[in-house]
């Protein structure tokens, strides 16, 4: 297991990176509510480091920011119907925070294919789903701190149509 090139040490290693990546937008910005959120979300990534060493089952439903892990799954497929806009493209106009959770979303993402890629199918562990929900509560993340002109002129385009 100490072979550097083993699966499971590239999926410590990217849980590390991804841990440095939340603490690095924490470091970013200057929102106590977007700290204290990154705080939750770092908390259980924590804990799913810990599964994944210890080779323990993730076996609770977790909760971030007040909602279950389905409530999150829910809102991150219906962002119109909980913040006004529809699924939105990425872009530089979102400004640096927005994009900063986007590249988050992402590392949240790559970090659950090297976990599926370790535990195939057969994630007794339960890390691939949690995974999968992180990436969701991230996508939610970026709405719930886009900036408010980029919001307007969102519902301002799509008003035109």
């Amino acid at each position: 297991m100490n072979y550097k090139n083993n699966s499971r040490i590239e999926l410590r290693g990217k849980l590390d990176s991804l841990n440095a990546n939340i603490i690095f937008i924490q470091a970013l910005c200057n929102d106590e509510k977007l700290i204290h959120d990154l705080e939750e979300l770092r908390g259980i990534i924590r804990k799913i480091q810990r599964c994944e060493a210890c080779n323990e089952i993730f076996d609770e439903k977790f909760i971030l920011w007040g909602i279950n892990e389905d409530e999150i799954h829910y809102r991150s497929h219906n962002p119109d119907k909980f913040f006004g806009l529809g699924h939105i493209m990425p872009n530089y106009h979102m400004g640096i925070i927005s994009a900063s959770l986007n590249l988050l979303r992402t590392h949240i993402r790559e970090t659950e294919l090297i976990s599926c890629r370790v535990f195939n199918e057969n994630d007794v562990l339960g890390i691939n789903h949690v995974l999968n929900r992180l990436s969701s509560a991230a996508y939610i993340l970026i709405y719930k701190y886009l900036p408010k002109d980029f919001c307007y002129e969102l519902k301002f385009a799509k008003s035109l149509t």
